[in-house]
């Protein structure tokens, strides 16, 4: 059975919780080389103002049992691509396989296209990562791609499988 969530805004409360579960290389294997790891309070103060300070709504917590637990982000797209956004996600481990994050997106892109002009989200996913294309595929996203050799992640080059979710509703 699902573990129960909701999805909110961020909080400086959410501080010691973020920086608890981002410290971990599992997730940090999976996600882009920006996120620094090992992942500190400073780390976790700095994304939380960085969220606070967003115009848009493109961020959103995912908490479990009364604590920040994951994150959903869509990053706008520029120039010919301003109406596209790519989606990053993470949860923390103790909840993996529990079917929380693929309703989890569901649920974030709605909100999303609700209150944005995006067209289209993506998003990119390293080949030993099968869990969570199984995610984006239970979201409703359908695999496009696969850019071989594309990444460098933990010192090899790896293929990025790319997925899409193309809001039909707003270009018809």
């Amino acid at each position: 059975m699902e573990e129960s969530f909701k999805l909110r805004a961020w909080t400086k409360a959410d501080i010691p919780a973020v920086a608890k579960h981002l410290n971990n290389k599992k997730i940090w294997d999976n996600c882009r080389d920006a996120l620094p790891y090992p992942y500190t309070e400073k780390d976790a103060e700095q994304f939380i103002s960085f969220v606070e300070g967003q115009s848009e709504q493109n961020n959103y917590c995912i908490e479990i049992n009364h604590e920040a637990a994951g994150n959903i982000s869509f990053i706008r797209g520029t120039d010919v691509e301003r109406y596209n956004a790519e989606l990053g996600y993470w949860l923390a481990e103790p909840y993996w396989n529990q079917g929380i994050m693929s309703v989890a997106i569901k649920l974030a892109v709605e909100d999303y296209l609700s209150h944005s002009d995006t067209v289209r989200i993506h998003a990119n996913v390293y080949e030993n990562n099968p869990a969570s294309m199984k995610v984006l595929e239970k979201a409703g996203f359908h695999k496009c791609g696969i850019f071989r050799k594309a990444c460098f992640k933990n010192g090899q080059f790896v293929d990025c499988h790319c997925y899409e979710l193309v809001s039909l509703k707003k270009i018809n």
